[in-house]
Formats: C-alpha cells, sequence, structure tokens
C-alpha cells in the first residue's frame, strides 16, 4: 500500500511536530477529538461528549471513543495526590500513602463503572466490522497484505516502508501511570503483547513499554519520570507491625483488587465486542480488515478466543489474561 505524497507529506510533518508516529494513535482518536456538547459540563459527563471526527459517522464509533475520554477525564484528579504521596515515601508519611491508595481505588471504581457503560450506545457488531478495521494498523499485517507496511512516498524518489501499531487502549498515559505507582510489572514474553512477532524477529520489549512510543511525548516523559520516583509498593509490603503500616498495606492491597477488576471488566468488554462478533458472519457480506486482523483460520486449532488478535497482530486475549495476572500478582511480597 502506498500513501501519497499529498497526504504522507503533511502528516509526517505534523507526527513528528506531535512527537507521534504517523499512524491513528489514542492520543488522536480520543483525547484530542472532543468536544463537549453542553454549556458548562464537565469532560468526565459521558452523555455531554461527542467526537469531533470518526470514520464511519456512526454514534457506535463516537461512544466507543468518547467513554475512553471520559475515563481519561474521571482519573487525572488522582495524579496530584499520587505525586505527592510518592513524595512522602521518604518521610515515611503512612497517613499520606493510606490516604492515596483510597483514592486510587476510588478512581480505577469510577474507571470501571464508566468502561462497564460501552454498551449504552456501542453495538458491537458495528464496532467490529465497521470500525475496527480502521484501527487495525499496518504492523505484522502480511496475512491482511500488508507484508511491508505503508509506503509513505514524499515524492521525488524520497520515501520509506513503515509499519506502525493499530490505535489501542494500551496507549492510554493514564491507565500506564496507574500501573507505575501500583508496581504492576509486565513483563516482556510470548504473551507480553496481543502482536506476536513475525518468523525470525527477536522478542521485544513488553507491548506496555513499546506503546509509550505512542503516546504524546511529554506523557511519555511523564510516565518516565514517575518510574524513577519510587515505589508505593516497596512502601506498603515492607515488613512491619504498627497499625499504620498494617492500614497502609490493605489499602495498597484493596488498590490491586480494585484494578484486577477494571481489567476483568476490559476482558468482559473484549468478549463482547471482538469474540462474540468474530464467531457471526458479516451480515452485509462484505470482507475486511475487521475479519482479516482479527484471526488466523481457526479450523483445527482449538479455542478460537485464543487466535483472536488486537489491532495489528495475534493473542490478544492471552495477552490481557496475563496483563490481569501480573495486576493480581503485584501484592505477593518481592524476592
Amino acid at each position: 500500500m502506498v500513501l501519497p505524497p499529498a497526504l504522507s507529506i503533511p502528516l509526517l510533518a505534523a507526527s513528528r511536530r506531535l512527537e507521534l508516529p504517523p499512524v491513528a494513535t489514542y492520543a488522536a482518536l480520543n483525547l484530542w477529538n472532543y468536544d463537549v456538547t453542553s454549556s458548562g459540563a464537565s469532560p468526565s459527563d459521558l452523555d455531554s461528549l461527542t467526537a469531533q471526527f470518526t470514520f464511519t459517522g456512526t454514534e457506535s464509533e463516537s461512544w466507543f471513543y468518547m467513554v475512553s475520554v471520559a475515563m481519561e477525564a474521571l482519573g487525572g484528579p488522582v495524579i496530584p495526590t499520587v505525586l505527592r504521596a510518592m513524595k512522602a515515601i521518604h518521610v515515611h508519611d503512612y497517613a499520606a500513602i493510606t490516604t492515596a491508595f483510597e483514592s486510587v481505588t476510588s478512581c480505577i471504581r469510577s474507571l470501571k463503572a464508566m468502561l462497564e457503560r460501552m454498551h449504552e450506545r456501542c453495538d458491537p457488531n458495528v464496532f467490529y466490522h465497521d470500525i475496527r478495521p480502521f484501527l487495525a494498523g499496518s504492523k505484522n499485517m502480511g496475512h491482511a497484505g500488508l507484508p511491508r507496511g505503508v509506503f509513505y512516498d514524499e515524492g521525488d524518489g524520497r520515501g520509506e516502508w513503515q509499519q506502525w501499531r493499530g490505535g489501542s487502549n494500551g496507549q492510554s498515559s493514564l491507565i500506564q501511570f496507574l500501573d507505575i505507582v501500583l508496581g504492576v510489572e509486565h513483563t516482556a514474553d510470548r504473551h507480553s503483547s496481543p502482536h506476536a512477532p513475525a518468523p525470525g524477529e527477536k522478542q521485544t520489549p513488553s507491548f506496555h513499554e513499546e506503546v509509550r512510543t505512542y503516546m504524546p511525548g511529554p506523557h511519555m516523559r511523564f510516565l518516565q519520570a514517575v518510574s524513577r520516583m519510587g515505589s508505593l509498593r516497596t512502601f506498603a509490603l515492607q515488613e512491619g507491625d504498627s497499625e499504620e503500616q498494617r492500614r497502609c498495606s490493605e489499602a495498597y492491597k484493596t488498590a490491586i483488587d480494585a484494578m484486577t477488576e477494571l481489567r476483568n471488566a476490559h476482558l468482559g468488554i473484549v468478549t463482547r465486542y471482538i469474540v462474540l462478533p468474530s464467531r457471526k458472519p458479516n451480515s452485509s457480506g462484505v470482507k475486511n480488515l475487521a475479519g482479516v486482523s482479527s484471526s488466523i483460520s481457526q479450523e483445527g486449532q482449538g479455542n478460537g478466543a485464543n487466535k483472536l488478535t488486537g489491532t495489528g497482530g495475534t493473542a490478544l486475549m492471552p495477552f490481557l489474561k496475563k496483563a490481569r495476572d501480573e495486576t493480581i500478582a503485584a501484592i505477593l511480597p518481592a524476592h
């Protein structure tokens, strides 16, 4: 596939200016793509949000993006509280850190409640067959007719082939922030990414590390800075018999439980919007990237859900389950 100079040149220029890859990212589709329709309404008021631009013109697509926008707006206020708590590690301020964990728990529960509103105006079949093809990306898409990705033609014989991941909520800076402050570690192995490496390709960093390069530059640098501030997890799980230490540890474990439940809710969304529609034929009879980018032939390959892919590769369900299990594992003492 060749992207002509009339599109490639301005897209690449905007990409460099915004410190983002030249592809549809979470930031472009969500963070910078909303309007508040009611005067004085908050971006956390989902019913007052609408997308500025969509590929399909459907309410389902707008709602899909706006759920994420509302989640980001809900999560924003917890960030200063957590940063103050991370500074409190050095003075052993258990009260401040316990309060921060309680705020994180409340925040995550509100995110889960917002995510569970997805079904209100986003139709699973419309999402799978009409919207998802636009989020497929160009990396590891040989089976979809893009063995080398997309050629960004800059004219006068200049240009190059590029491969990029598709848009993904894994690119949310908020979710990665919560993982960092809770000490959830996502390791790199065969289920560390929803996108399997191509044959002969060496193991890449974990998906969560890789997609930071798909975040706005300031977001990526902020996460890097937070990761160097100290470990709330280590502080919460350190040995101690005092009542304040016990309360802090329990507050941390409650926050981890909330994060686990959020990831379980995400698994439920994926089941409803990807796994189940993938088992039904497209009523229009038209083949598109929703099918070819979502599954390898499932005949004789056991559980089809484990063959489904994220927007750009393979192993979607094992990847999400692994992220959930790594969250649970955070409450185990470090060795």
